[in-house]
């Protein structure tokens, strides 16, 4: 009970600055959503640039965008796997909610930008898929998105295609946004003080890996998952110092949320879609090692 407790109090503090969060973050995706598909096609000698920019935004709908968008070839590989590397979904809100680690965000942010940019230019620079990107657009990019995600919904079953009325995107949206990922929270943070209560921190540590280079790697495949409480659940094993900054980099870098699943089910090549997940998988365990080894110099 006093565990109970106690992982309540703590997450109720959290609630009122990631209901503010959340409630921006809607504004910004119902006031500007629309415009990033067709923002991001109209650079597109800079896509991994624009991607990058766009992919931080802690919204679940773009990287389902990107995967709509780059199914009908009109962005590049480049371009896409730099959205999915900076996309972040619910880590930097849950971040932004705790005090003590509001540093972080911007650094988190700053370092998923720039590995997203130099992989996502880089793979456009050896593979030239910008050529083959710049196609002539015989769909809009509303109906490139509109064909490929439809039927798919964001993280709170909204549609991620389509404006609701101010109420439900602006009000019912984030506010029921909000209590799903405060409930994911708590029960987190319950488990986590049941387990370090009845185990031990120390055998915790060793059951993840703690302080070896494998650690990065575990995390990295768990951030594959295409699900939008996996960043919340890698943000919050962060939190509790069951893995370190490095790890949570990585598994946050290949976590590229609901965009994923749109990937998988709507891109007809099966090939090209086993080799983005394997380089999305290499780039971020890269991505998470160095920056753990860079934490011990």
């Amino acid at each position: 009970m006093v565990l109970l407790m106690d992982a309540l109090f703590d997450t109720l503090k959290l609630l009122p600055l990631l209901a503010a969060v959340y409630f921006f973050v809607s504004f910004i995706e119902y006031r500007y959503g629309e415009r990033m598909g067709d923002f991001l096609t109209r650079f597109n000698k800079f896509g991994p640039v624009i991607g990058a920019l766009l992919g931080c935004i802690p919204q679940c709908g773009f990287s389902v965008i990107a995967s709509a968008l780059y199914v009908k070839r009109i962005i590049s590989v480049g371009t896409l796997m730099a959205v999915f590397i900076s996309t972040s979904d619910e880590a930097v809100p849950v971040l932004l909610a705790m005090p003590d680690k509001l540093y972080l965000v911007g650094w988190l942010i700053l370092i998923k930008v720039v590995i997203a940019i130099m992989a996502g230019m880089t793979i456009d620079f050896v593979s030239r898929s910008r050529q083959k990107a710049q196609i002539k657009q015989t769909l809009s990019v509303e109906s490139a998105c509109e064909n490929a995600i439809m039927g798919h919904s964001g993280c709170c079953a909204h549609e991620v295609d389509k404006k609701h009325s101010k109420i439900k995107s602006l009000v019912i949206h984030p506010l029921w946004h909000t209590i799903k990922i405060f409930g994911f929270l708590l029960v987190l943070s319950v488990i986590l003080n049941c387990i370090l209560d009845k185990v031990g921190e120390k055998r915790i540590g060793s059951m993840l890996l703690n302080g070896t280079m494998l650690q990065p790697v575990l995390a990295a495949v768990i951030g594959l998952i295409p699900n939008c409480f996996t960043s919340v659940f890698l943000a919050g094993m962060f939190v509790k110092g069951a893995i370190s900054f490095g790890s949570m980099v990585a598994g946050l870098c290949s976590g590229a949320g609901l965009g994923m699943l749109v990937l998988v089910k709507e891109n007809k090549n099966i090939k090209d879609t086993f080799f983005i997940i394997g380089l999305l998988l290499g780039i971020s365990i890269l991505a998470g090692i160095v920056i753990q080894l860079a934490g011990r110099v």
